[in-house]
């Protein structure tokens, strides 16, 4: 068995963003969960990933199977890896305004064992090798922040949208919100539109149409977003591949994914000339995890030497999600000012908000809060099922003897064939759901992606390096902004050294991409 020793990557990454300050949805995840990312060996990853015309390589598992067929005696690979990711954001109402963080990981990039199938003793003989892998398929390891100064909103005039819009759906009533407190107390509000108005972040008004509105409309907003995230997205596959000819090569897989995907988002603001609430922050927490099962078919025709073509099919992942979120509110009072709720609010709603760690007084015929305990919705549960894109990859390799190569590959991944169903009968998981499907429709587009990358051979020293094109697979700006680029150009570059007995590869990889 033919085994390496010190096989190791360094992966950094650098992402640039615009501004980033709307929350995960169904379909947002979607495509980040299926979003193409560099896997495989150090090897493999200095030339960008996996090419459908290449094999033996411990990453042919996880990528195109056929080229397991080329492996004529046994070996294990192991690559740990290093991520470095460095964000950058603009304040869009302050365009001068940027803030920067930074986020390191250490992983396990691929491990992997590949039984050969020997040496064929003629040529028309059958020769097949058999393959388990581990790959880390993406890593969600982030952290984004960003503050500045707002004179024309709050985030308060989207809650009270929100509300208003559910209370035209009919999903609320406002009855319902003023039952809030009632049915669970201050940490166990069914819904963020009870939180929002027990924490008074909303206004009632006089309008049937628009009962709610933000709050201190006329003060200028201190506004800052710190938002971290966790997980990783890692396949287990079982592979086979062969030939039976050494011109036509075929080989299938069995990949069995998995993911886990934690965030924090911490949203506050501060009123900087404030009439009752002189800030809040608003804390949101999400934990998803899923499994799923996919299947990789793939061929590799080599007519000749010097030339090969390839053909990868993946089936979409069918992922099975269980997913857990809350939100709180911690509401900053002017205790010298404090909230009117009016000279006669009813009895039994000011007895219970002072049960539950409100604070009043009473100045002259009014009476006024003056502090506001921290509140929470329940931690909401739900299961759904996510289908990620099919993909296809097709492309060529041209080798100069033992030279080296030249490999380039063209990659289609269906976006707008994501799909996210549930069995739960909860109204509110289905309706959302539904919109998310319709979201994909209308948010996403089906995508080309290119990458070619080269191999120079000196001896037992192998040079290395690699470009990737992602195209932007979103159809809208999602903001005023249209000059934001969204596809993402990620390079690499790496050497090893190779014997009979071992090899050793470093790989280094530069990106940048931008979002809002």
């Amino acid at each position: 068995m033919k085994i390496s020793t010190g096989f190791f990557a360094i992966i950094l990454t650098f992402a640039s963003l615009q501004v980033v300050a709307q929350d995960n949805s169904y379909e947002a995840m979607a495509k980040m969960f299926s979003q193409p990312t560099i896997t495989g060996s150090a090897r493999f990853q200095a030339i960008w990933g996996n090419h459908s015309a290449l094999g033996a390589d411990v990453s042919s598992a996880a990528g195109n199977p056929a080229g397991l067929g080329f492996y004529t005696r046994s070996e294990f690979s192991f690559t740990p890896a290093y991520q470095s990711i460095s964000n950058k954001s603009i304040y869009a109402v302050e365009p001068n305004r940027t803030n920067s963080s930074d986020v390191n990981n250490f992983n396990i990039a691929n491990i992997g064992v590949v039984f050969g199938g020997g040496e064929p003793s003629y040529r028309d003989g059958w020769r097949g090798s058999f393959a388990i892998s581990y790959s880390r398929q993406n890593t969600l390891f982030n952290n984004i922040n960003f503050t500045g100064n707002n004179s024309t909103s709050s985030i308060t005039d989207s809650y009270a949208e929100s509300v208003n819009r559910q209370i035209q759906n009919g999903n609320i009533t406002q009855s319902g919100l003023l039952g809030g407190l009632n049915n669970g107390g201050p940490n166990n509000f069914p819904s963020s539109a009870n939180l929002y108005y027990w924490g008074y972040v909303i206004d009632a008004v006089n309008n049937t149409n628009t009962p709610f509105s933000g709050i201190e409309p006329n003060s200028k907003v201190n506004q800052n977003l710190d938002f971290q995230s966790t997980g990783r997205v890692s396949q287990w596959t079982i592979a086979y591949g062969g030939t039976a000819n050494e011109k036509f090569y075929i080989g299938g897989s069995l990949g069995i994914p998995s993911y886990r995907y934690e965030t924090v988002k911490n949203f506050s603001e501060t009123f900087q000339t404030a009439q009752e609430i002189k800030g809040f922050t608003d804390t949101r927490i999400l934990t998803s995890s899923g499994s799923g099962l996919n299947l990789t078919i793939g061929a590799i025709i080599k007519p000749n030497d010097a030339v090969r073509f390839g053909l990868t099919i993946v089936t979409p992942t069918w992922y099975d999600v269980d997913e857990s979120s809350s939100t709180s509110l911690n509401v900053d009072v002017d205790s010298n000012k404090g909230v009117n709720i009016g000279s006669n609010p009813d009895a039994t709603i000011l007895n219970r908000l002072q049960n539950v760690g409100y604070k009043t007084v009473k100045k002259g015929n009014d009476i006024f809060i003056t502090n506001i305990p921290r509140l929470s919705t329940e931690t909401f549960q739900d299961n759904y099922q996510l289908r990620t894109p099919l993909k296809v990859s097709g492309g060529a390799a041209f080798f100069f003897k033992k030279k080296g190569f030249i490999s380039a590959d063209v990659e289609y991944v269906a976006y707008k064939g994501m799909n996210i169903s549930t069995q739960d009968q909860n109204a509110y998981i289905y309706e959302d759901l539904l919109n998310s499907t319709d979201n994909v429709k209308l948010f996403y587009n089906n995508v080309l992606n290119m990458k070619v990358g080269g191999e120079y051979r000196m001896g037992n020293v192998s040079l290395r390096g690699g470009v990737n094109y992602m195209q932007n697979p979103y159809s809208t700006a999602f903001d005023r902004s249209k000059t934001i680029d969204r596809s993402q150009m990620i390079y690499s570059t790496g050497v090893g050294y190779r014997t009979n007995e071992f090899y050793v590869d470093v790989t280094g990889m530069y990106g940048s991409t931008q979002a809002s």
